[in-house]
């Protein structure tokens, strides 16, 4: 088992399909917590093995304890295949203590939110929100089994896969490209995912705050300086 993801639009969705690789499965925000996300956990696993007997889930919100156990229950299941779960936000954040409790690996991936923020965010988000997880993820990266830079991902995606592959303990490929029935519409959530679709690492979205038009706040100014950008 292991845990990967970080702050809202740096970069984890591109992580989690660079990950599905080999002897690994990383599902894209399954949240097992939530019955609403049932097409992204149990159903999606049912799917693609359907020779495997997944428990039901309970129709229920559950606590992110039950929720880690129901992932287990499917990762038990999967062996020798290893399951991850990305997340974001406060879902990462309350899965992340669980996990390291657990002994399982925690990665998270950063970016400058000043990149984050040059697209419109979609409905529920709001430019102060996001910097508080941005900075409260950021706080906890020392508790972290790794934590690498979304800037670092798409300039060396070979660095970065080698890095995590020591901390998962299984051989990585680079994966710098991928087949387009790799992007599923579980991917394809919101427009900022449609790089996704060139069907490769790219690295046209870095620093592009700097030629935008959009004006940023002085909070996610200073957020970025915080984070070393």
């Amino acid at each position: 088992m292991f845990l990967v993801g970080g702050p809202a639009f740096s970069g984890t969705t591109l992580l989690s399909l660079m990950l599905n690789q080999g002897d690994i499965v990383c599902l894209d925000e399954p949240d097992f917590h939530s019955p609403a996300q049932l097409h992204r956990s149990i159903k999606l696993l049912r799917a693609r093995f359907p020779h495997l007997p997944f428990k039901d889930h309970p129709g229920r919100l559950i606590t992110f304890a039950e929720a880690t156990g129901l992932a287990e229950d499917c990762e038990r299941l999967l062996q020798p295949l290893q399951l991850g779960i990305k997340t974001c936000n406060s879902y990462f954040l309350g899965y992340f203590r669980i996990y390291r409790r657990r002994g399982w690996p925690v990665i998270a991936i950063f970016r400058d939110i000043r990149d984050a923020l040059v697209r419109p965010l979609p409905d529920g988000f709001t430019e102060s929100g996001l910097n508080d997880h941005y900075r409260l993820i950021w706080r906890d990266r020392s508790m972290f089994d790794l934590w690498l830079r979304y800037e670092d991902l798409v300039a060396d995606p070979g660095a970065a896969m080698s890095r995590i592959s020591s901390v998962l303990g299984r051989e990585l490929s680079t994966k710098s490209s991928w087949e387009r029935s790799e992007v599923t519409p579980h991917l394809l959530k919101l427009d900022k995912h449609e790089l996704l679709k060139t069907l490769q690492v790219s690295t046209s979205r870095v620093g592009i705050w700097r030629t935008s038009v959009k004006s940023f706040s002085e909070q996610s100014h200073e957020t970025a300086r915080i984070m070393g950008y």
